[in-house]
């Protein structure tokens, strides 16, 4: 059997103390997603002045002051803007595994339904010299995240690369993800709402709560006050982890056999700001989240989530 190497994307939230131990380790690799935040010099509101714009190029920062960079550009009214790594940025991320000695490489990304990162991914395997499997998780964050960490533990000792993508399809397959999002101005600024629907969500001070399905987000309720949406987020997380708990489900054959099992508890707690309201939510949780690792949002997704957004996965 050949050595497979694990390749995912910087929107897994793969904290960066787990990233280095993975790369200490060999055969793991995140490729960065672009972040830029469009700035607007204070004196352009003066009357009179000519509206000026600066695009920051967020690449090269470390996630500290990219995180700070996002902060300020929400408290700012800043755009933030996003997109997929180069195709060539994979490739040679590929390429280096394979001068590494790894044998095949399997690359896990964001929904396809949310961006064209894992297409990115698709065209980069081809200008690659290396064997490369392209998988679209069909789901966001620590959704996949944990799922390409599963992947890198049993690597070795999977009977092939297809056997590994099965594993890691079985596991995005049972995997929740919940989410409040207390404002929708960073999601109109950055085109995924539009300006009127944003501006109903202002008018009525809602405060959704969604979830990922069929690789889209989706809303689940719509609470109008911050404090009902979170009360409503942790009741829906309880909820879904007594369900996947409650339901003797065998998890998908090839998971199975290598003892990687649904435990219907939340795996990963993610916020954006907003550190204490996320260990405030974890303890509520209990048992059901007293494992679960507490991290931002990737930049990439931070930029559309807004201060203050919390997140739970569920496997």
């Amino acid at each position: 059997m050949g050595r497979i190497a694990v390749v995912t994307d910087s929107a897994a939230a793969i904290t960066p103390e787990i990233l280095k131990e993975r790369q200490e380790r060999g055969g793991f690799a995140v490729v960065p997603m672009p972040v830029s935040v469009q700035e607007t010099p204070a004196r352009a509101g003066i009357r009179g002045t000519r509206t000026e714009t600066n695009t920051r190029d967020l690449t090269g920062l470390s996630l500290e002051e990219i995180d700070e960079a996002i902060l300020m550009a929400h408290v700012l009214g800043n755009t933030v803007h996003t997109s997929g790594p180069a195709p060539g940025v994979f490739a040679d991320t590929y390429d280096t595994l394979v001068d590494e000695g790894y044998e095949h490489i399997l690359s896990i990304h964001l929904s396809g339904e949310l961006s064209g990162t894992v297409e990115s991914a698709r065209v980069g395997a081809q200008l690659s010299k290396a064997r490369v499997t392209v998988l679209d998780s069909r789901t966001v964050a620590g959704a996949y995240g944990h799922a390409a960490l599963h992947a890198h533990d049993i690597a070795d000792i999977c009977d092939s690369p297809e056997e590994l993508a099965k594993v890691v399809t079985g596991i995005c397959a049972e995997t929740d993800i919940y989410f409040y999002i207390p404002t929708l101005d960073a999601l109109r600024r950055g085109g995924r709402v539009s300006p009127a629907l944003a501006m109903v969500g202002q008018m009525f001070q809602i405060k959704p709560i969604g979830t990922v399905a069929d690789g889209k987000l989706t809303y689940v309720e719509r609470p109008r006050t911050a404090t009902r949406a979170k009360e409503r987020l942790t009741q829906i997380i309880r909820d879904v982890c007594t369900k996947h708990q409650s339901v003797k489900k065998h998890p998908a054959a090839a998971a199975a056999q290598h003892d990687v099992r649904p435990t219907g508890h939340v795996v990963a707690l993610h916020h954006m700001g907003n550190l204490a309201e996320a260990k405030a939510l974890q303890d509520s949780l209990g048992a059901f989240a007293s494992d679960a690792v507490l991290s931002s949002l990737p930049p990439v997704l931070a930029a559309h989530s807004g201060l203050g957004a919390l997140a739970a996965v569920i496997y």
